[in-house]
């Protein structure tokens, strides 16, 4: 990626994300609310199954960030869940330059869409860019 305003990355960072991506996931955090295990409980309260973490999305959306600014150039990273993610979604990022600071670090806006081009997170994050 190139750090002028403008520049875009875009990553599938999950292909097919697995229930047992969902498990993995609240057994390492600690959270097991049941709208993202129990199935009964998550259609009693108006969803369609289980769904995963907002945290998970924000996790898995991560690789991307991981590609554009390396294992140590990420400094800030903030995000919003706004649709659930369920399983079986395959889910795109996508990482815009916004801004390129007089430090060399740049500023980019995220987001990530399901396969049907829905948004289910936006956010942003800054840095610097990875090299090559």
């Amino acid at each position: 990626m190139t750090p002028e305003v403008g520049a875009r990355h875009r990553q599938v960072v999950a292909d097919g994300l697995t229930r047992t991506q969902l498990v993995a996931y609240a057994g390492a955090s600690g959270d097991f609310h049941p709208f993202h295990h129990d199935e009964t409980y998550a259609t009693t309260h108006g969803f369609d199954r289980i769904f995963a973490h907002g945290m998970l999305t924000m996790g898995i959306t991560g690789q991307a960030l991981v590609t554009v600014f390396g294992d140590e150039g990420l400094d800030r990273y903030g995000a919003d869940f706004l649709k659930p993610v369920w399983p079986g979604d395959t889910l795109t990022t996508e990482v815009t330059v916004t801004a390129v600071n007089s430090d060399g670090s740049v500023d980019v806006d995220i987001a990530t869409t399901d396969q049907h081009g829905t948004l289910v997170l936006r956010g942003n994050a800054a840095g610097r860019l990875a090299a090559g």
